[in-house]
């Protein structure tokens, strides 16, 4: 760990925000085994790389985190699409929803950090 540099701290907060993720997305309404299973993909890709810690890897390690919860973010909302059409009509309260939101917000700003830590050194000896 002490070659480490910036990018990788950054990706390694973004693997916190996911298993943070899969906690908030236990409580949405409408759920989806592969956002799961996704979330927990991407958090044991970042044990790997602390685990292996190879230059080769780590500098993949953002990208792979980041496709990995965008897409888990993408599918969170393809099941939760009929229930935001409930709220938007008036059908169903937004509280209904406050789970879900709560899990986009978290799954949105991990992808955002690993899109930034993509740009930045995961090690220092680069």
């Amino acid at each position: 760990m002490k070659n480490r540099a910036s990018g990788f701290y950054l990706t390694l907060v973004a693997a916190i925000l996911a298993l943070v993720g899969v906690i908030i997305y236990g409580r949405v309404m409408y759920t989806m085994p592969v956002v799961y299973g996704v979330l927990i993909a991407a958090i044991v890709v970042e044990v790997l790389a602390i685990v292996i810690n190879k230059r080769v890897f780590n500098n993949f390690l953002p990208i792979i985190e980041g496709v990995l919860l965008g897409y888990g973010l993408a599918m969170s909302f393809f099941v939760m699409v009929n229930q935001i059409g409930y709220v938007i009509a008036g059908l169903d309260k937004i509280d209904t929803l406050y789970s879900f939101i709560a899990f986009a917000v978290i799954a949105g700003i991990g992808m955002l950090l690993n899109i930034v830590a993509g740009f930045l050194k995961q090690s220092k000896d680069e």
